[in-house]
């Protein structure tokens, strides 16, 4: 079994050094073309999520606006998925784009690229919410910030419970995506559907605990937009199952993979 990817990955339908670095202009332009459609879905994403969690009235467990955000994030984000995935592999999220990098998929360098664009789309989408929704509702990106409940926020401990479950929904996210859109056995024709119906469970399950973000983009963009930072430290500790399961995907698909 094979634990860590190799040196040399395959990206952009080639076989490059895990180091890779652009070797002329037009490298470079080429490698920031798929960093502008992550920047582009993530804007749109953040926009489409934050605006259910504007609009949809009393969210709680149980309920059928739980429902309705549930299914408008997860054909959101399955949707931008499938429309950005020719583009530069549809990862809008940084937990997806470090577990293609760890599953020898994407080289650092590009990976920080995609993180980057990502983050910033983040933002981006934020300040489209306050803007649009300006003569709807004040400040429209603090009502679609992200936040532990109750239950997960009164100590240490149960901050760190939360931010497990944000790892825990975020790893099987990724592992999803790899499965479906990035192993070359995988049906990228569902691709899209597979992970939305991801995130239209995890929803489901985990909002009422810490809002389910499994994108720290998206949670990165409404908090600086909204200067509202509670919790936000935990939602990083979604990237630790983002980069888990690029390595399980990796020594579980790796040697079969390679044989066919």
């Amino acid at each position: 079994m094979v634990l860590f990817p190799p040196l040399r990955v395959r990206w952009a339908g080639r076989e490059v050094s895990w180091i890779w670095m652009p070797t002329s202009v037009r490298e470079a332009l080429e490698a920031m073309r798929p960093v502008l459609a992550e920047l582009v879905g993530v804007l749109a994403f953040v926009f489409l999520a934050g605006s259910l969690l504007v609009t949809v009235p009393e969210i709680r467990p149980g309920s059928v606006g739980l429902l309705t955000l549930a299914l408008g994030t997860a054909v959101a984000y399955g949707a931008l998925v499938a429309a950005i995935q020719p583009i530069s592999g549809g990862h809008l999220n940084p937990a997806v784009t470090l577990g293609v990098m760890a599953a020898g998929r994407i080289p650092p360098l590009e990976a920080l690229l995609y993180i980057g664009g990502q983050l910033a789309g983040g933002i981006l989408g934020a300040l489209a919410l306050d803007f649009v929704y300006r003569d709807v509702v004040a400040e429209a990106a603090r009502r679609a910030t992200l936040a532990f409940s109750d239950a997960y926020s009164g100590t240490w401990s149960a901050l760190f419970t939360g931010g497990f479950i944000e790892a825990a929904i975020t790893f099987v996210l990724v592992l999803v995506f790899l499965a479906t859109l990035v192993d070359p056995r995988g049906q990228r024709a569902i691709g899209g559907l597979a992970v939305g119906l991801v995130v239209l469970a995890a929803m489901l399950f985990a909002f009422p605990l810490t809002g389910a973000a499994m994108n720290v983009a998206r949670v990165m963009g409404t908090a600086t937009v909204a200067s509202h930072w509670t919790h936000f430290g935990m939602y990083w500790l979604g990237l630790a199952g983002g980069i888990l399961a690029g390595l399980v995907y990796y020594s579980a698909w790796a040697e079969r993979e390679g044989a066919s």
